[in-house]
């Protein structure tokens, strides 16, 4: 599940000591990612690559500080239409917004549902077997966590929808539901699967706002290296003249990307894109380096 980490969120030791190793010459790496802030934070710690951020799959644009912070809410209309279609289908929804992540349920049935998706496939283990991460444990999943009845408290908050996701355990009583989204304007949805949805406003994504970073930064596409393996990576691979997926990269990001590696997420990808990379001398001007870690998260 990644371009730099495997489904249990662990990195591969010789990718991070790749990405160090050109650090230290001067390349600077970026996560681009569909989590929020508090999910970003254990990949930061763990990878120790530092940067600024794309997040929320493209709608939001900060440094771990918090002083860069550029965002781009959802249609108001559109996510009060959406919302009880989700609801009414019984999808696991999590919220996340410009003041952290919101439920519309209470913490235990939020927290129980997330468990038994967790455990789904993974049969013969519990989940204190799972790494000690903020996606699998209370602690660091209800973090950053606001409970509330309705749709109008989140927004009496002052808080503003950035970004949907969207699980269900039963892909069966899913069926249908992407029909019904899909007549509701604005919105963009970066999953093929109905069991498991992310859902933005229509006018920004990974690519779009990559694109607005590099204007900031003053840098053009072909000083950029991208790396993604999903759906909601696309964006970032179409159009880059240095892109690249793993080798178990989905469909669309194969038919995207300029290289398609042997490696798997998590497993050397990185490390493979960049010695491609070295072998065409493109590291010694390359400006940025943005690599994307997996369907949810990405690194620069």
């Amino acid at each position: 599940d990644g371009t730099s980490i495997d489904r249990d969120n662990h990195f591969y030791d010789d990718d991070i000591k790749e990405i160090d190793f050109y650090k230290e010459k001067g390349i600077e790496f970026m996560f681009a990612s569909g989590r929020d802030m508090n999910m970003m934070l254990d990949m930061i710690e763990k990878s120790h690559v530092d940067g600024d951020l794309i997040i929320n799959n493209g709608t939001q644009y900060r440094n771990i500080e918090g002083t860069k912070n550029i965002v781009h809410p959802m249609d108001e209309d559109a996510f009060r239409k959406m919302i009880p279609i989700l609801q009414k289908y019984n999808y696991h929804i999590s919220i996340h917004t410009t003041k952290g992540k919101y439920i519309l349920t209470d913490f235990e049935s939020y927290w129980d549902l997330h468990v038994k998706l967790l455990m789904k496939g993974r049969e013969g283990i519990t989940l204190e077997d799972l790494p000690n991460t903020t996606f699998f444990r209370r602690w660091g999943y209800l973090n950053d966590c606001t409970s509330v009845s309705s749709i109008d408290e989140i927004y009496q908050q002052g808080a503003l929808p950035l970004k949907v996701d969207a699980r269900h355990l039963n892909p069966e009583e899913a069926k249908g539901v992407r029909e019904r989204l899909d007549c509701i304007p604005h919105l963009n949805i970066s999953s093929s699967y109905e069991d498991n949805i992310e859902i933005t406003c229509d006018d920004y994504d990974k690519g779009i706002m990559l694109k607005e970073v590099l204007k900031l930064k003053g840098l053009n596409l072909d000083e950029v290296a991208t790396f993604g393996d999903g759906l909601n990576d696309v964006c970032m691979l179409k159009g880059f003249p240095y892109s690249f997926t793993p080798a178990n990269g989905c469909k669309e990001a194969k038919e995207a990307a300029t290289y398609t590696l042997t490696k798997t997420g998590g497993n050397g990808a990185i490390q493979e894109g960049l010695h491609i990379l070295k072998d065409l001398d493109y590291l010694k001007v390359i400006g940025i380096l943005l690599v994307v870690i997996g369907h949810c998260t990405s690194i620069y």
